[in-house]
């Protein structure tokens, strides 16, 4: 039976959900600073990414036109077999729940280092993963209705900010553009780049909530490049205010950038910073910890509810002994690593091999929606 559900996500709405994703990254620890070429280009190799991460996207974005009606993990099953989409439904588990420890441990770290540094780990983390679990509860109609109030007050927030550092950039660190870059290091960061998104991930998870299903394809276009376009922005005013060397290794650069601001004698502009920042991490997380849930619940036939605190504990327990072992943020850190990993199987591998198999089986898979809708 095709996957129905009495909530339906408007074009906006999702397209605000998806980019919150990868914008965060931006306004949070911005990796790409440290990517080939990791000089005045990083915005040329960050636009050289969008055609290769809509060709890397491909199989995944077919297969969501395709089986529009039908979650993922249902594709799966309907494609592979019902025991390979089992297993196909536990490692995309195992995904979502990887990358909610690691990008919460990410977030709290932060608090731990620049903000609450007198709170125990423990404490900013059950505070996030419970409000978290609060949020998914009901299902993810809370979820979108906080991004929607929420997420344009960010975006515009982030225009203002650049606005107001103008006295602080040296336009001159960006020239002369492409005279310390080779063809090879774009290429390759753009590469790199390209291995680390999810977000088509997030929206084959939203495709069948979708009131419009045939605007798939704009939405991925779209949510991809101005996504791209702010983390490139991020880019731009963090190294003409900080200077190409320093932005790459301070921790926070874009924290760090809003804390230079001032006009006149007024100061404190990181703080409407830190609002925004935590509101857009706590949307995050809880999109991590909802899909983690309904991948789970697939698997097991039970609603995604039962798992909601059960994968909060989890969590909970796992950042605060990685926290404690070693720094969670460092971009060449394994544990970073091991996302690009899980994150090049879950979005290429899996959807190529299902992809192939789908056209030797088109004509049996047709065959069973007609008979599961009949």
């Amino acid at each position: 039976m095709s996957y129905k559900k009495k909530d339906k996500l408007y074009f906006h709405q999702s397209f605000l959900l998806i980019v919150i994703y990868k914008m965060m990254t931006g306004l949070t620890y911005l990796p790409s600073l440290n990517i080939p070429p990791a000089n005045q280009d990083v915005w040329i190799m960050l636009l050289v990414s969008i055609p290769y991460t809509m060709i890397y996207s491909l199989p995944l974005l077919f297969l969501s036109n395709k089986f529009c009606n039908y979650d993922f993990l249902e594709s799966a099953e309907l494609i592979m077999g019902k025991r390979l989409g089992k297993i196909i439904g536990i490692y995309y588990s195992l995904f979502f729940l990887t990358n909610l420890i690691f990008f919460s441990g990410g977030f709290i770290e932060i608090l731990d280092a620049s903000l609450y540094d007198e709170t125990p780990t423990i404490v900013n983390t059950l505070i996030l993963l419970f409000t978290c679990a609060y949020l998914v509860n009901k299902g993810i109609m809370n979820l979108v209705r906080l991004t929607e109030l929420t997420i344009p007050f960010i975006i515009i927030l982030f225009f203002i900010l650049a606005l107001l550092g103008i006295d602080n950039y040296d336009f001159q660190t960006f020239l002369p553009i492409l005279s310390d870059s080779k063809f090879g290091e774009i290429n390759k960061g753009a590469l790199l780049t390209t291995i680390g998104y999810i977000d088509i991930l997030i929206l084959r998870m939203l495709t069948t909530y979708l009131d419009d299903k045939s605007k798939i394809n704009r939405l991925f276009v779209s949510s991809l490049i101005f996504s791209t376009v702010m983390i490139i922005l991020s880019v731009l005013v963090v190294q003409a205010t900080l200077g190409i060397e320093y932005a790459k290794r301070v921790n926070f650069p874009y924290y760090t950038f809003t804390r230079l601001i001032t006009i006149g004698e007024t100061q404190g502009f990181d703080l409407l910073y830190v609002v925004a920042w935590i509101i857009g991490n706590v949307i995050k997380a809880s999109g991590y910890l909802y899909f983690t849930t309904i991948a789970l619940g697939k698997v097991t036939n039970k609603k995604n509810q039962v798992f909601i605190i059960p994968v909060a504990l989890i969590a909970t327990i796992a950042i605060v002994y990685i926290k404690d072992n070693r720094p969670i943020l460092a971009v060449r850190d394994p544990y970073q690593q091991m996302i690009h990993v899980f994150a090049f199987i879950g979005v290429l591998v899996i959807p190529l091999m299902a992809l192939i198999v789908y056209f030797f089986r088109r004509d049996k898979i047709k065959s069973t929606i007609n008979s599961k809708e009949q």
